[in-house]
């Protein structure tokens, strides 16, 4: 393989739409796309120069000209696409959340190791320069041992059918609280007790759902995410010595402005936007591949398995099932 990756796109989903764009800005190669009617993946490859088209998606893994397929369907189909990629022997970038289930996930797992290939949950904020400057800070105790994580993910989607069908893991946890998890995992890492409660629909997917991490340190992660209700999408991280406000939506490349304990502003930053910023965890994923690397330093797939899980805890407590659980 050479040091020119060549991507697939499997689907020609919105996301996927959001994922070119900033693949042009970042001079990404897009080589292929599939999907399930071939005039769609036409119309996606016209709008943005992609010359090759597929009318299935085993078409598009067994392209011999893609190294690496971006997984963008619904989230009950991410562990068949991503398997099917894997098994054609491709790297493979999975929309998030990774799968439905932890049990998907380990599964997806044995088979990236199996196959030695590279497998990555595409939870883009991880990689956003806005993150990785506050990651920084928080490594360098500017505001000493953090104590307190608290975020909100919440939106008016009552028009997005999607999140209201149980058939398709629909509810507010695995499409906008998958943010503050995740979010929560990077500074504190995997909690030790899980204390959640949620607002169910008549289908029995959850509207509003409120999760509480504890951690061995003794800090707590407090989440909120609501798809009926636009809210802040604000988040904090409080240390001993000062905390971080992150703008809305706090999962962007947003400005963030860091304080003492005696409200005296001690550091601040300002990115520049660059589109949506979807390309840092494309640009990540090749430049791990051309450093040899299987996982991913700054979202392992052992960590996206460890999320999976903790999002099965959380519906466990809150009374949420999916189809063929």
């Amino acid at each position: 393989m050479t040091n020119t990756y060549r991507w697939g796109y499997l689907a020609a989903s919105g996301i996927a739409h959001s994922m070119a764009a900033d693949f042009a800005l970042a001079g990404l190669k897009i080589q292929a796309v599939g999907a399930r009617d071939i005039d769609r993946a036409n119309e996606f490859a016209d709008k943005f120069d992609i010359p090759t088209r597929h009318g299935s998606y085993e078409a598009l893994v067994n392209d011999p000209e893609v190294d690496i397929v971006y997984v963008s369907t619904v989230h009950t189909m991410h562990f068949e696409h991503a398997l099917l990629a894997i098994n054609a022997g491709k790297h493979v970038l999975v929309e998030k959340p990774f799968t439905v289930t932890s049990a998907q996930a380990q599964k997806l797992h044995k088979a990236a190791t199996a196959g030695k290939v590279m497998v990555l949950e595409a939870m883009w904020t991880r990689f956003l320069p806005s993150h990785l400057k506050l990651q920084e800070l928080i490594e360098a105790g500017t505001i000493g041992q953090v104590k307190l994580v608290t975020a909100d993910h919440s939106q008016a989607l009552q028009h997005a059918s999607r999140l209201w069908d149980p058939a398709v893991a629909g509810g507010a946890l695995l499409d906008l609280g998958i943010y503050p998890v995740s979010f929560s995992y990077r500074i504190l890492g995997q909690p030790n007790e899980i204390a959640a409660k949620a607002q169910l629909t008549e289908l029995g997917v959850d509207e509003l759902t409120s999760a509480i991490f504890e951690y061995e340190s003794g800090a707590q992660a407090v989440f909120t995410t609501c798809m009926s209700v636009a809210g802040p999408v604000n988040a904090v991280v409080t240390g001993t010595k000062g905390r971080v406000e992150l703008e809305k939506s706090f999962y962007n490349n947003t400005a963030w402005v860091a304080f003492d304990n005696n409200d005296n502003e001690i550091a601040r930053y300002v990115p520049a936007h660059e589109g949506r910023g979807m390309q840092y965890q494309a640009l990540h994923f090749e430049e791990c591949l051309r450093q040899g690397l299987l996982t991913s330093p700054i979202l392992p797939l052992s960590e996206s398995v460890q999320i999976m899980q903790t999002l099965d805890a959380i519906r466990s407590q809150i009374g949420v099932r999916y189809a063929g659980e």
